[in-house]
């Protein structure tokens, strides 16, 4: 009876990471199967509210470790699981948090996949034919992913009520359900406005009407994250030999291109939509050494005689 305790205090933590959207639904979904893992855990151990402590979480990240998780990952799951406790102390489930009791885990420094400003270039300068609904898409779709530094989801939720072009801004629905302004270029302006054309010219050949969505697949509707990963990924390879980019290298190289030409760190912390500062700062290591690098090249007394 006593681990039914459990199961009831998952439903509850549950509705309370998809309620009032504090929460991206990613980050509900992550952080309510890192909750439910360990709760599968401590139902295997037999441990019930009064028996469970600091050391059967202990016990738990040892065992994640075992399976060869990234330090990252298991910083995630501890994350998760003092969410969790402290939920429930909140509404008086329990008396305390034993994962308080726990020493933060060392993570390795973060290193982002980013693109050279020479292959960004050429990832949205070269290999289009200006033709078509999918090349005028792809191209605008990636212009907007690198010119703002968006995430996939804020990219392919954008609506057409979004872009205000002639202020030179897009408007992004992003994590914790936010509204933030962003700059756009020019040139992604034109790229957009092209695609725009494409994309009227499909509707009316469908009989679509009244659909918001910037980004369509080719029947109609929004494009999916799938989808736009999928062709991001494609443009990526053909540009860069690095392994390890993903989509979100777009959103890194966005920030790194900012901040190693001199870009104010709150400025590119508002255009990301980073509620914490720390995560803006976590790009510094690369352009610190890519700042060292240009300054020992141009700097008259930078090297020793």
């Amino acid at each position: 009876m006593e681990l039914c305790f459990w199961d009831d205090c998952y439903s509850l933590f549950v509705k309370h990471l998809q309620g009032g959207g504090a929460y991206a639904a990613n980050t509900s979904i992550a952080y309510g199967g890192d909750t439910a893992a360990f709760i599968a855990y401590l139902k295997g151990k037999n441990k019930g509210a009064d028996d469970t402590g600091q050391f059967d979480i202990q016990s738990y990240l040892i065992t994640l470790r075992r399976t060869g998780l990234k330090s990252s990952s298991i910083a995630r799951k501890l994350e998760a699981i003092k969410m969790f406790f402290d939920y429930l102390v909140s509404i008086k489930k329990l008396r305390g948090n034993p994962v308080r009791q726990i020493e933060p885990i060392k993570v390795e420094p973060y290193r982002a996949r980013y693109l050279s400003e020479e292959e960004a270039r050429f990832l949205i300068e070269s290999g289009w034919t200006g033709q078509g609904l999918q090349d005028n898409r792809d191209r605008a779709m990636i212009e907007v992913y690198y010119n703002c530094g968006l995430r996939l989801s804020e990219l392919v939720g954008m609506d057409l009520g979004d872009l205000g072009f002639g202020n030179n801004i897009i408007k992004v629905f992003g994590k914790g359900g936010k509204y933030r302004i962003v700059p756009v270029g020019d040139q992604t302006i034109k790229a957009v406005n092209r695609y725009l054309v494409e994309r009227e010219n499909l509707l009316a050949k469908l009989n679509i009407k009244d659909e918001q969505a910037v980004f369509l697949n080719t029947r109609g509707g929004r494009l999916s994250a799938r989808g736009a990963a999928r062709i991001v990924k494609a443009h990526l390879l053909k540009c860069s030999e690095k392994t390890g980019l993903s989509t979100h290298s777009l959103r890194h190289s966005f920030t790194t291109h900012l901040l190693t030409a001199g870009a104010n760190l709150r400025a590119v912390q508002q255009m990301l939509g980073h509620a914490s500062l720390k995560t803006t700062q976590k790009y510094s290591h690369i352009t610190t050494g890519r700042l060292i690098s240009i300054y020992k090249r141009a700097h008259p007394r930078a090297e020793a005689e």
